[in-house]
């Protein structure tokens, strides 16, 4: 899940996603404001870490989850446990800020911003490029959901087309499938079609 929300916001998918039978929902649930990312993943890591070993992993992750994930995958990447790393079939990002958030950078400049948002929040903005390089890119398939509302839905702390919150060109990462959809940055997880395509992808490594 993403900053300022927490596993509950996920619930439908999970719902949605074991409603065919072919996949188990666990949810992660992380204080996204009072802790680093690295942090989180660390957390991220130990709950993984301690699922049976036999069974093939997958994430799909909202926002900041998306990092979260990514930092635990370089995590492991760097201490070289290839037996997990073996494991990943499968990621699905909604509305990732692979690239950092432009929103984050232009609040972090009111004082109050990381009181409210965090170090974790900070990480997205003005600390990103100390935080990318602990990032790694999915070794498996891994799939991009971004939001891209119609022209005159833009928010100028945005500045680019996105879904409110994080521009398109924002969720980027070589290597990854793309799907764009009409819909807000919060409402990704709810969206059927968006539940669908992840179901998808899940299956399949693919959108179509």
């Amino acid at each position: 899940h993403g900053l300022f929300r927490s596993a509950a916001s996920m619930q439908p998918l999970a719902a949605r996603l074991e409603e065919d039978k072919k996949h188990r929902a666990v949810l992660f649930e992380y204080a996204s404001t009072r802790a680093s990312i690295s942090e989180h993943a660390a957390a991220l890591r130990d709950l993984v870490e301690g699922l049976p070993r036999t069974v093939p992993i997958s994430f799909v992750g909202h926002s900041m989850g998306n990092i979260v994930v990514r930092h635990a995958l370089g995590d492991w990447e760097r201490a070289a446990n290839q037996q997990l790393l073996d494991r990943m079939h499968a990621v699905v990002m909604l509305g990732p800020p692979n690239q950092g958030a432009a929103i984050a950078r232009q609040l972090a400049k009111l004082p109050a911003y990381g009181l409210v948002a965090g170090q974790g929040g900070l990480e997205l903005g003005p600390q990103w490029q100390q935080l990318q390089a602990k990032l790694a890119t999915p070794r498996c398939p891994f799939g991009i959901i971004a939001g891209r509302l119609p022209d005159g839905f833009t928010n100028p702390l945005v500045g680019d087309a996105g879904d409110f919150v994080v521009s398109v060109d924002e969720t980027r990462l070589p290597g990854g499938t793309v799907l764009e959809v009409n819909q807000v940055h919060s409402l990704l997880m709810d969206d059927p079609a968006v539940q669908q395509a992840v179901a998808t992808f899940l299956e399949h490594q693919r959108f179509d």
